[in-house]
């Protein structure tokens, strides 16, 4: 899967994907250099969306040097990651994760690029059982003996603003102080029709012409009536017999 870092600019480098935390840095004012990652279809979405270059290789090649001249002079620079994290998921741990995975030691990678470039600021998000694995930790005290604060917490986003329970393991450092996630912004989660209520009703299997976006799966009928006897928090259970 995919082998992510990216650099964004203050500067910013942070591991990529489609490009989704580049945007976020983006929309909060911070100028992004680039981002890396070994899939080409990241390129498109990440090119189009954002200001910064795309820059497709593996982090495992990536070397300091190169790293340092990306961020160049900057006054500020911002390192991000997010490891794959198929992993570290839940799903995964009915196997034996002991290294030999590629994606595994990619936390490695990044703690060496860390160390190499000393940048100001490190962010990773992952799912909340990477916690439960020892590349996590020994990322972390490599940081601390590189002299970084270091703050990590799992953070649910449906209490900042998202309409979806997410629940990711977010880790920030810095060199300069103490550094960790901001209080959550909302008390009350918010629900998906306030989200996209707006958006006119679609049938099963119909896209909205000028929304490319907007668009309803195709179901068969025992699905949609699978649907409608559904009850918010219920279960397969509510299903009919039938069903």
């Amino acid at each position: 899967m995919r082998r992510r870092l990216i650099v964004r600019l203050h500067k910013i480098l942070h591991t990529l994907g489609a490009g989704g935390l580049t945007h976020g840095f983006v929309k909060e004012g911070v100028p992004v250099v680039a981002g890396i990652d070994l899939d080409p279809a990241c390129a498109f979405p990440y090119e189009a969306n954002n200001p910064g270059k795309f820059i497709q290789t593996d982090i495992k090649q990536l070397t300091v040097d190169q790293l340092t001249k990306l961020f160049d002079d900057a006054d500020l620079r911002v390192l991000a990651g997010c490891a794959p994290c198929q992993p570290f998921s839940t799903y995964a741990q009915r196997y034996e994760l002991d290294g030999k995975d590629g994606k595994w030691g990619l936390l490695y990678e990044f703690a060496r690029l860390a160390k190499g470039t000393r940048p100001d600021v490190i962010t990773m998000e992952n799912v909340p059982t990477v916690a439960k694995h020892e590349v996590f930790h020994d990322f972390v005290d490599t940081l601390k003996r590189l002299g970084y604060y270091v703050w990590f917490d799992v953070v649910d986003s449906s209490r900042y603003g998202v309409p979806q329970t997410r629940r990711r393991m977010v880790l920030l450092a810095s060199r300069h102080g103490d550094i960790r996630m901001i209080e959550p912004t909302i008390d009350k989660p918010k629900t998906v029709r306030q989200a996209i209520g707006r958006l006119r009703a679609l049938s099963a299997g119909e896209a909205a012409p000028r929304d490319k976006l907007h668009v309803s799966s195709t179901l068969s009928e025992k699905n949609l009536k699978r649907i409608k006897v559904s009850k918010p928090g219920g279960t397969w259970r509510d299903w009919p017999e039938a069903s």
